[in-house]
């Protein structure tokens, strides 16, 4: 293993961590790293020798006391329970609009990756056979149809690289959008109390 991918190991176990807390991880696991290279190991050894990147986010969080979430919005006086217990009709049924508005944006946002999908597997199997089956319609039909069933495959093909192209592109960013949105309703109510 490369440093490279025991890096993207670590980023994947440590992924609800916000950047600056990653980056404490890494510049300790980096620093870990160049000291066996500097003992005269190779990288994928000095890697090897390293703790697996599950079991060193596990003890970063154990040694940072990971992060704990508390309930943001000021619950402390008798006045504010009253008008939040009296005003639930308005205000629980906007939250649930705006829940069920977002819930409706993620589904069309995710139309787009999941028919990107679903269309390069559609053309690889079109492409697929429509250019294996060409030679036996040219031999047994025309050569003609022959030729325009194999034109059609390469179309397919053609047609398959773009829609893989546009899965690639719109995956990761339905991720992140995702990723960003939960951590922004988030933070709207819940605010980080760390330990150390």
């Amino acid at each position: 293993m490369t440093e490279k991918e025991y890096l993207d190991a670590l980023n994947k176990a440590l992924k609800w961590l916000p950047k600056s807390e990653k980056d404490l991880c890494f510049d300790y696991a980096r620093e870990m790293i160049e000291d066996r290279i500097e003992n005269g190991l190779s990288e994928s050894e000095a890697v090897a020798q390293l703790e697996t990147p599950q079991q060193l986010a596990k003890a970063f969080l154990e040694d940072r006391g990971s992060l704990k979430f508390k309930f943001s919005l000021p619950l402390n006086n008798v006045s504010t329970l009253i008008l939040l217990i009296l005003g639930f009709p308005l205000w629980g049924t906007l939250l649930l609009a705006g829940l069920m508005i977002l819930l409706a944006g993620f589904l069309i946002a995710g139309c787009v990756p999941f028919i990107c999908v679903v269309m390069t597997v559609s053309l690889l199997f079109v492409a697929l056979v429509s250019i294996s089956a060409s030679p036996l319609v040219m031999a047994s039909v025309s050569l003609g149809v022959g030729i325009l069933q194999c034109g059609i495959g390469v179309i397919a093909f053609g047609g398959l690289l773009l829609t893989a192209l546009g899965a690639s592109v719109t995956i990761p960013l339905f991720k992140t959008l995702v990723i960003n949105t939960t951590q922004f309703l988030r933070s709207l109510f819940f605010q980080e109390v760390k330990k150390w």
